[in-house]
């Protein structure tokens, strides 16, 4: 297949609503903040992942996208948890319900955020557990992904 696995399900059902799998990570500095992307598509703060490719598993697609998303080379050194009931409707029409696996990362070199920039990251940038709670451009998916992450507590089922 020459095209990514999003382009070529959407030139079959448009779009209509399908399941995708995406995958992501969540990585801390030493004080603990977690780097968060503000992302181009939506315009919010998000944790860094996204749609994992025929033949991928869900590690690699992590570590793929933190780094296209980011520039920063990761490893996923913890499986955190597995949300799957969320509904999305992306910017161009697109409509999905997301199974999300996300893992806590560690960087693989200096982690170097100043100036980043792409087509899929406006901005990247650190917060702490207070900063993401006042924050209001954060879905409610990330949202618990991060609530869950500072609290070290992961439910399962969502």
């Amino acid at each position: 297949m020459t095209q990514d696995y999003i382009s070529y399900i959407r030139s079959k059902v448009g779009h209509d609503k399908v399941l995708l799998a995406f995958a992501g990570g969540i990585l801390a500095d030493q004080e603990g903040c977690v780097l968060l992307q503000l992302r181009g598509d939506k315009k919010t703060w998000a944790v860094p992942g996204g749609a994992m490719e025929l033949g991928e598993s869900s590690k690699e697609t992590a570590e793929r996208e933190f780094f296209e998303e980011t520039g920063i080379k990761v490893e996923a050194i913890r499986l955190l948890n597995i949300y799957s009931h969320f509904d999305e409707v992306y910017p161009n029409g697109d409509q999905v319900q997301t199974l999300v696996v996300i893992y806590e990362m560690r960087a693989l070199e200096e982690v170097d955020i100043i100036g980043f920039q792409n087509e899929e990251t406006l901005k990247l940038s650190f917060f702490s557990e207070e900063a993401i709670a006042k924050e209001v451009t954060i879905s409610d998916k990330h949202r618990l992904m991060l609530t869950e992450y500072f609290a070290d507590s992961f439910a399962l089922g969502h």
